[in-house]
């Protein structure tokens, strides 16, 4: 199994410290405002990591954190005049809602930044006796020139990278705080209290942390001095991530991550999807206009890795293919098995076996779910023209082996949250079905009802007629 390295800038035979664990970590939200398509991407690519992690025998310790104190969040609180904490628990508490939703595994821990502050505090003042860190006027900032690799960290060399990273530099809140700094490069750790603004008490003086060395203390705290995976989305690589390793190795001395993810962006326009651009599109509008298995199909549609673009069309394409895969799991389950075997059915168990080991294959390529997802697609376009045009009548052990195969793509993707385990249980019933199977079952009472009124066993007659006013169906008698 191979993992794309963003430390090493290519594909590594995937070792973890402790043989068949992992420790990871995920960036979350900041939660000072609805999550976007954007958000959903990266928590999507991380729940196919984590479901293929489990699915390959790992026993997986997963940890995505909360920042619920930040610049964006005591801004966006100042501006509706409520607190921070009621501001981010609304969004975090909607940000899980979605989760949900979407069908997104629940990670081991999800912890808030404000947990960890007395961590934080304590990492500081190590960070500050081994000479990384120093105070100015109640305020607490990294030296960057302390940590001798700063610069070549998921660096490169290429001019955009370059030009990338100082944009992002410039855009940092820590690194934009403070005017007595000894380099600009320098970022906050401990920023001192503005009037109005939330505080905790520190040697230093009342204030907060700054927002990267949150995400190192609650890797810190919940995971250990050096874990398996990091991951987040690519514009976290500048500062973020690089501030985390800086921070956090010369605090424990230790590689802090063996492997760093990172997941693409969602482009409108070929341009990224974000809250600054006004170019983005809330969870909470796209849920009500879409299946939300359509939306997941969409994003796993395309590598982690790569940017994927939002448009009608491709949404409108998922939508298509993702209803084909529904509809041919329907179709086989509504299907008499014959009893017996026969060479026909032989041969489709065999390409359900070989889709399943090109899926696999497909996904210890880094999670090449673009490829697992072709793959499954040219199954279902094999198995509808057997059964449906070809006409081949298929056997109790291929239904076992084709729902089998549901169940493992399941596990890896997702993509079937309402489904039980076992699909020939009746589960598959659509909506359409299940309307008109209530409306024969009426028609037929109707007519026993008719038949008693001519009997004259009126009693029981109306006794079914108040029985279903009380379900809501409300039967007219006609004269006889």
């Amino acid at each position: 199994m191979k993992v794309y390295n963003s430390l090493t800038f290519k594909k590594e035979e995937f070792k973890t410290i402790t043989p068949k664990e992992v420790k990871m970590y995920v960036c979350g939200i900041t939660a000072y405002d609805s999550a976007h398509l954007g958000h959903l991407k990266s928590a999507i690519s991380f729940d196919i990591i984590h479901r293929y992690l489990k699915f390959k025998g790992f026993k997986v310790n997963i940890v995505k954190n909360f920042t619920d104190i930040d610049d964006k969040i005591i801004n966006r609180s100042n501006e509706l005049g409520i607190d921070f904490k009621e501001l981010s628990e609304k969004y975090i508490e909607e940000y899980e809602e979605f989760m949900e939703i979407m069908n997104v595994e629940k990670e081991t821990r999800n912890p808030r930044a404000t947990e960890v502050i007395p961590f934080i505090i304590n990492f500081i003042k190590e960070l500050i006796k081994k000479g990384h860190a120093y105070e100015r006027n109640g305020s607490v900032y990294f030296s960057v020139k302390s940590f001798p690799k700063y610069k070549t960290v998921f660096q490169t060399k290429k001019l955009e990278d370059l030009e990338d990273e100082e944009e992002d530099y410039l855009e940092d809140q820590d690194t934009l705080y403070g005017e007595d700094k000894l380099d600009p490069k320098d970022f906050a750790l401990w920023k001192k209290m503005k009037e109005g603004e939330p505080y905790w008490e520190s040697p230093w003086s009342k204030g907060r942390p700054g927002w990267h060395i949150e995400c190192s203390a609650m890797v810190l705290q919940y995971l250990g001095d050096t874990i398996d995976i990091h991951g987040g989305g690519q514009d976290l690589k500048f500062p973020h991530h690089r501030n985390e390793i800086a921070q956090s190795e010369s605090y424990t001395g230790k590689p802090f991550a063996n492997y760093f993810i990172h997941n693409g962006f969602v482009n409108v326009d070929n341009e990224k999807m974000s809250k600054s651009l006004g170019n983005f599109f809330l969870v909470s509008d796209l849920i009500k206009q879409y299946d939300p298995m359509v939306i997941r199909f969409f994003l796993i549609s395309s590598h982690y890795r790569s940017s994927i673009n939002y448009s009608l069309e491709n949404l409108k394409q998922a939508e298509k293919n993702y209803n084909k895969l529904i509809n041919i799991i329907k179709k086989i389950n509504d299907l008499l098995a014959v009893s017996g075997s026969s060479k026909e059915t032989k041969k489709l168990i065999s390409r359900i076996d070989k889709a399943e080991l090109n899926i696999i294959k497909a996904m210890d390529d880094d999670f090449d779910t673009p490829v697992a997802i072709a793959e499954i697609m040219t199954l279902i376009r094999e198995l509808n023209k057997a059964i449906l045009e070809q006409k081949i009548e298929i056997t109790e052990e291929f239904k076992d082996r084709f729902f089998k195969f549901i169940e493992n793509i399941d596990l890896i993707f997702g993509f079937f949250p309402t489904l039980k385990k076992d699909f020939k249980s009746g589960v598959m019933d659509t909506t359409d079905e299940k309307s008109k199977l209530i409306k024969d079952l009426i028609e037929i009472i109707s007519d026993i009802r008719t038949q008693l009124r001519k009997r004259q066993i009126y009693d029981l007659s109306d006794k079914i007629r108040e029985k279903l006013r009380e379900i809501g169906v409300n039967i007219e008698d006609q004269k006889i």
